[in-house]
């Protein structure tokens, strides 16, 4: 015999909070420099969206999409560092509330060389 649960509230969760675990979680990937701003044009795209430091999130038909942008150390690969951000983004998000996500797009914006380093 099922049990059925019953419903004691409702739980909602801002969407600041969910930008905040994307930017920690990618703060915290080896090769990242640092958050780039996202691009004016992108602003426009996803006017209905929410922004955070270097993350878009658009969470549309109970879908959560992340565009992340990065500017990235010279000396990682810059494909394995940007799926790293993927899994971690998607883990982070599973773990901490739940909810799947259905895409993370990377877009790095630059390579950022110390002064004197070069390629």
């Amino acid at each position: 015999m099922a049990e059925q649960q019953e419903s004691i509230g409702r739980i909602e969760v801002a969407p600041e909070v969910l930008l905040t675990i994307v930017h920690q979680e990618v703060l915290g990937i080896k090769g990242v420099n640092r958050m780039a701003s996202a691009p004016s044009e992108v602003s426009n795209l996803f006017r209905r969206s929410s922004r955070y430091e270097g993350v878009v999130l658009d969470y549309s038909e109970g879908r959560l999409n992340f565009n992340v942008y990065v500017l990235m150390d010279p000396d990682v690969n810059l494909r394995e560092t940007s799926q790293a951000i993927q899994v971690a983004v998607i883990e982070a998000i599973d773990k901490m509330v739940g909810v799947p996500v259905e895409s993370v797009n990377v877009h790095v914006e630059d390579v950022i060389y110390a002064q004197g380093q070069t390629a």
